[in-house]
């Protein structure tokens, strides 16, 4: 076995295992690295592979592990592999420490290379085989819990699945004649501001405008995204941004006016983009990020509850959290010393 770096050639063969295994995810895309370097970062594909006849065999890869560097303060940098690495999955534990120990060691080469503090490695599934790894169980980056929805039943089934709310706030922005249109990049200004408004209104963080359009233009010349726009009477009312890759969609962002929120523009917005899914083909739809079932007081608890509305049958998903390969010891510990303090200033 060796690791090697994956170009642009092997790149269905990537996408294979990124998107049909049950530990994929589209993160681990090749066009979401095409998507990162866009906005100038450095990314590197690694592939376990088994022979040093890959090249005519993209089959036998073992595992893949997509790798962004992120800058932290003061321009220094860690390595961060989102929902990976993914392994092949007929391999059993004993394989996958095997595997890993040979990805481990070219991740410490591309750290050392690129004075990074720490590699952040944020899997799907559990990597407490490998005791060389820090293990920040409720820590992570992207969503640590979310909730599928099955597409595989048919479309009256799936409806009558949702809540009986649900349903009604549907059936509601049919009746005020909202309709859903095909977003267009003309749309994309309108959809960044009405972000802006529901992040105001529900206190969250977004990207940079920058961040979303690079999102749009790459994904969508890839077939890997739709862009929905709820409008009314030619004015728009919101928005949604889904990705779908292999049997998977995600519905990623969306955003309403607060002057429209009681018209359940957000409940036709989602529902047209689970029958897209369903008429590309797949499976589950990702709500990608979901809070604590039944907590109130949890920041998440309100879109917790309108994404469960859709989810009624489906237990919560959980994934493991943060590992660290931590490379330079002393500044992880300052990393992690100037993390308490912006944590207490909040």
């Amino acid at each position: 076995m060796k690791v090697n770096l994956i170009t642009e050639n092997l790149k269905e063969s990537w996408d294979d295992l990124a998107g049909n295994s049950v530990s994929g995810s589209f993160l681990q895309s090749f066009t979401w690295g095409d998507f990162k370097k866009n906005l100038g970062k450095k990314v590197w594909r690694l592939a376990v592979v088994t022979d040093s006849n890959f090249l005519d065999k993209p089959c036998s890869f073992l595992a893949i592990s997509q790798v962004v560097e992120e800058v932290l303060f003061l321009n220094f940098n860690y390595l961060y592999v989102p929902y990976g690495p993914i392994f092949q999955s007929n391999l059993d534990e004993a394989s996958k420490k095997e595997v890993f120990t040979l990805l481990k060691q070219e991740l410490k080469k591309i750290a050392s290379q690129e004075k990074s503090i720490f590699v952040r490695i944020e899997p799907k599934e559990s990597l407490n085989f490998d005791q060389d790894l820090k293990y920040f169980k409720d820590t992570s980056l992207q969503p640590l819990r979310t909730l599928f929805v099955d597409l595989k039943p048919s479309i009256s089934e799936i409806m009558a699945s949702f809540r009986k709310e649900t349903r009604y706030d549907i059936r509601l922005a049919e009746k005020n004649q909202i309709e859903i249109r095909k977003g267009k990049p003309d749309d994309l200004m309108i959809f960044i501001n009405l972000l802006r408004e529901t992040a105001q209104q529900h206190k969250f963080n977004i990207y940079s405008e920058n961040y979303y359009v690079s999102l749009y233009h790459t994904l969508i010349s890839q077939n890997m995204m739709e862009f929905l726009i709820a409008e009314k009477d030619k004015q728009i009312l919101g928005g949604l941004m889904g990705v779908v890759f292999k049997k998977t969609a995600v519905y990623l962002f969306g955003a309403t006016a607060s002057t429209f929120k009681n018209l359940g523009v957000s409940y036709l917005l989602l529902w047209s983009f689970i029958k897209i899914a369903k008429e590309q083909g797949c499976q589950a739809l990702d709500l990608w990020g979901v809070g604590p079932e039944n907590d109130s007081s949890h920041p998440w608890s309100g879109f917790t509850k309108f994404k469960r509305g859709f989810a009624t049958k489906t237990a919560f998903t959980v994934y493991p959290g943060s590992y660290f390969l931590v490379t330079r010891p002393l500044m992880f510990q300052l990393y992690l010393w100037q993390k308490s303090v912006r944590r207490k200033r909040i």
